[in-house]
C-alpha cells in the first residue's frame, strides 16, 4: 500500500515538473522564439534544472512538440463538445469547425507560437514535427467526416455524399484560411470567417 502511494505521488510530482516546464516554454516562445531561448532559460523560470528538460524533453524543439500535442488534445475535446448536433448545413458545419480552431489557436498557444509550429513542421530539420503536424490534420478532416456522416444520418445531405472525400476538401479549404489568419497579426478572426464563408458560398450548393 505504502508503496502504491509513493509512485502515485512520484507520478504526480513528475506531471507538476512537465507542467510547469510547459508553462515556461509557452511563455518564452511567445516572448522571443524559438530560436532565441535555450533549455536553461525554460528550466530556470520552470523552477527544475536544465538536465530534467533534457531528461524529458530532449530539446527545445522536443519542448515546442509537447506543447502542441498538449493543445492538440484540448482541442480534439473542444470541438467533440461543440461539434455534439449536427449543424443545418455544411457552410455552418465549417464556420463553427473553423471558429472553433481560431478561438482554440488564440486562447492556447497565439500566432507568434503557432508560425513557429508550422515553419518547424514544414521546414525538414525535425521530422517529428511533419509527422505530428500531419497527425493532427488527419484527426481534425476526421471530426469533419464524423459530422458529415451525421448530417447524412439525419438527412441533411444525400445518401452517396463520399464523406471522405468531401471532409478532406472542406478541412484543406479551411486550413488555408486558417494559415492565412495564422501568418498576420493584422488579419481578425472576422475578417478570416467572412472571406471562409465567401468561399463556402461560391462552392456550395445551396
Amino acid at each position: 500500500m505504502e508503496r502504491s502511494q509513493t509512485l502515485s505521488l512520484r507520478e504526480r510530482q513528475k506531471e507538476g515538473r512537465r507542467a510547469r516546464i510547459i508553462a515556461a516554454a509557452k511563455s518564452l516562445f511567445v516572448e522571443a522564439g524559438l530560436d532565441n531561448i535555450t533549455i536553461e532559460a525554460i528550466a530556470e523560470i520552470a523552477g527544475v534544472s536544465s538536465v530534467t528538460v533534457h531528461n524529458y524533453y530532449g530539446t527545445k524543439s522536443g519542448v515546442l512538440l509537447a506543447l502542441v500535442a498538449e493543445s492538440d488534445r484540448e482541442l480534439l475535446e473542444t470541438l467533440d463538445r461543440n461539434l455534439a448536433d449536427p449543424p443545418p448545413d455544411l457552410v455552418n458545419l465549417v464556420l463553427r469547425f473553423f471558429t472553433l480552431i481560431c478561438d482554440h489557436t488564440l486562447t492556447h498557444l497565439d500566432k507568434p507560437v503557432w508560425r513557429q509550429v508550422i515553419s518547424a513542421s514544414i521546414s525538414g530539420t525535425e521530422p517529428r514535427f511533419s509527422k505530428l503536424y500531419r497527425e493532427l490534420d488527419h484527426r481534425l478532416a476526421s471530426v469533419l467526416i464524423r459530422e458529415i456522416e451525421n448530417m447524412k444520418a439525419a438527412g441533411r445531405l444525400d445518401d452517396d455524399t463520399n464523406s471522405i472525400h468531401l471532409g478532406w476538401a472542406l478541412f484543406n479549404l479551411q486550413n488555408a484560411r486558417f494559415i492565412e489568419f495564422i501568418a498576420s497579426d493584422s488579419k481578425h478572426q472576422d475578417q478570416a470567417l467572412r472571406d471562409l464563408r465567401n468561399d463556402l458560398n461560391a462552392l456550395l450548393p445551396r
